[in-house]
């Protein structure tokens, strides 16, 4: 019984076998597979049996079309309000996940040709579901979908990256990033972050990048990361010509609690004294004053010196004498 476009209500499911549903779906046939998709979203075991061992691929792909574009096998379809929702999608992507219907090995294969697909909706899901399973071979395909025409499939494939977490994807997410616009440049900060130990060289070194832009995000997933590594870094990054930058190392160095105290006391001892490297640097200080009070006596009188009329020229002895005091009282 076909569906009215103005109808809100499915009809009954009916009692075809859903072995018998999933060959018509895959023939492209809509009422099939609407009734399919409804039991499966009930989560009838049955259809998702019949989905995991349907022998054509094109079932697969049909299901990633609809996910993507709510249409079937290239046609409109007419969607019963239960297959309207979000959970809906949510539960028929889970058929893609290990273990939850669909043979991994299946899976891979449709969503890597998919990655190519002229729809870009269907490249973004396709990029989305890969990630979501974590599917390392799936990478080399990732990689060059980073510069997809399509903004949101960018954006997806550097999601999918970061979450497959393959410092393979290292090189080439940092050389889309000074062209990337605000939201992918993000999406590549959280990536490096979820690759994690591996990436930090590399941020380190493009940190020396002329531009603002990349130096902020170099900073922001070196903090994200938390590898003392990269605490020299930071804290030079404290006195970056760009104000966000410098605000972003300042930000980030809280990870790393009493372990930035001595290398931030050293930068004040021994680079020229700006009004802008008082902001960040005492930033840094009165976060580590309030965490532990221990070194109040000895941050509290650098502090009012760093802020008065003489601090350009106080500023390097008085960070001196509180690191030499911190050393022999707290022996830290």
């Amino acid at each position: 019984m076909p569906l009215s476009p103005s109808s809100d209500e499915a009809p009954p499911i009916g009692a075809t076998p859903p072995q018998l549903l999933a060959r018509e779906a895959t023939e492209g046939k809509r009422g099939a597979a609407w009734r399919l998709m409804l039991w499966i979203i009930d989560d009838d075991p049955r259809a998702v049996q019949a989905v995991a061992t349907a022998e054509d691929d094109r079932l697969i792909h049909h299901l990633l079309e609809f996910i993507a574009e709510g249409s079937w096998a290239n046609k409109p379809f007419i969607t019963p309000r239960p297959l309207r929702t979000a959970y809906a999608r949510t539960r028929l992507r889970t058929l893609f996940l290990p273990a939850s219907g669909i043979n991994v090995a299946r899976a891979e294969r449709v969503l890597l040709h998919e990655v190519n697909n002229s729809h870009a909706a269907i490249r973004e899901e396709a990029i989305h579901l890969l990630g979501l399973m974590k599917s390392q071979r799936a990478v080399p395909a990732l990689l060059p979908a980073l510069r997809d025409p399509t903004p949101q499939v960018c954006l997806q494939a550097a999601k999918a990256l970061g979450r497959i977490g393959d410092p393979t994807a290292i090189v080439a997410l940092l050389n889309v990033l000074p062209h990337a616009d605000e939201q992918l440049g993000s999406q590549i900060s959280n990536a490096m972050a979820q690759i994690g130990k591996e990436a930090v060289p590399a941020l380190i070194e493009r940190y020396g990048s002329s531009s603002p832009w990349v130096r902020w995000h170099c900073i922001r997933a070196l903090g994200e990361i938390r590898d003392s590594r990269a605490l020299p870094t930071l804290v030079q990054g404290l006195r970056d010509p760009d104000h966000a930058a410098a605000w972003m190392a300042a930000k980030e160095l809280r990870h790393f609690g009493k372990e930035s105290l001595q290398p931030v006391l050293h930068l004040l001892m021994t680079v020229d004294t700006s009004p802008w490297l008082i902001e960040t640097t005492s930033y840094v200080l009165r976060d580590l004053e309030n965490r532990d009070s221990r070194l109040a006596p000895y941050l509290k009188p650098l502090l009012q010196r760093m802020h008065d009329s003489a601090a350009r020229t106080v500023t390097p002895l008085a960070a001196q004498q509180a690191l030499r005091q911190i050393k022999d009282e707290l022996l830290l």
